[in-house]
């Protein structure tokens, strides 16, 4: 029987995160408001016993699963979770939980409705940010318009780690990233990367509906993130997806009803 809905957790050394409750609390969640999801966790080559924590969670959670891989950064990691995932729904959110799994609600209410992507924004109506430095506010709102003028204009905010997919979106999308493909260079430890950017890139080249819903996105402190590091890596690669879309890497643009080959 294929679950209606599959939730993936990306997760690179989070043992401390899930010891703290996070992964139980989404399962926990999953199992009372959606019977019959399953929640993909797919540990990123983490050397930290995260698989582990997962494993013992397990035992609690029927509803867990768990994928293992050799470390290849966020969007390898989700990539190999889409293609574990056996729902007819597809999400993804961060294993801190800033932005709560409790989005799912309004976010497959757009889907029901006819949206084929449906991406939390913390720039939309009705969205909070709590507790979030001001230098890393002016940051996003800078990277935003770049990527709106570069990639995808319209949509206000491409990196909020929520985004709920049909299934046949997902796989169409995702085997088709070229920055952060199959073929895409080593990532070295927890890489901030502007992959949602190529994601969202294709989506709207690929005639995918795509819906934001605000989100309560609240601000975890975490060694992963190096606010200029991760700037001009972001940076590069919004300008290495507008030459890769120049040179014909991602192919031609697909109407909404068109083929999908």
């Amino acid at each position: 029987m294929t679950p209606p809905l599959s939730v993936i957790i990306p997760a690179y050394n989070e043992a401390v995160t899930f010891a703290g409750g996070a992964l139980d609390a989404v399962a926990a969640y999953l199992e009372r408001r959606w019977p019959g999801a399953e929640l993909v966790v797919v540990d990123d080559g983490s050397t930290d016993g995260t698989a582990d924590r997962v494993e013992q969670a397990r035992a609690r959670h029927p509803c867990l699963r768990l994928v293992r891989r050799p470390h290849g950064g966020k969007a390898a990691a989700v990539r190999a979770g889409v293609e574990a995932a056996a729902g007819e729904v597809i999400a993804f959110t961060d294993a801190d939980q800033s932005t709560p799994i409790e989005t799912l609600e309004p976010a497959l209410a757009c889907i029901v409705a006819g949206a084929d992507v449906v991406i939390g924004s913390r720039e939309a109506p009705g969205s909070a940010r709590i507790k979030e430095p001001v230098y890393r506010h002016l940051m996003g709102r800078a990277f935003n318009q770049v990527v709106r003028l570069l990639a995808v204009p319209g949509i206000r905010d491409t990196q909020c780690g929520f985004k709920v997919f049909r299934s046949e979106a997902a796989r169409d999308l995702f085997p088709r990233l070229v920055v952060y493909g199959p073929a895409a260079e080593p990532v070295r430890g927890p890489w901030v990367t502007a992959f949602d950017v190529e994601l969202l890139f294709l989506a709207r080249r690929r005639g995918w509906r795509i819906a934001e819903v605000p989100v309560r996105w609240r601000h975890v402190p975490t060694g992963h993130v190096r606010p200029l590091r991760d700037a001009w890596r972001m940076l590069r690669d919004v300008l290495r997806i507008r030459w890769y879309a120049l040179r014909g890497r991602y192919g031609p643009p697909r109407t909404r009803d068109g083929p999908l080959a």
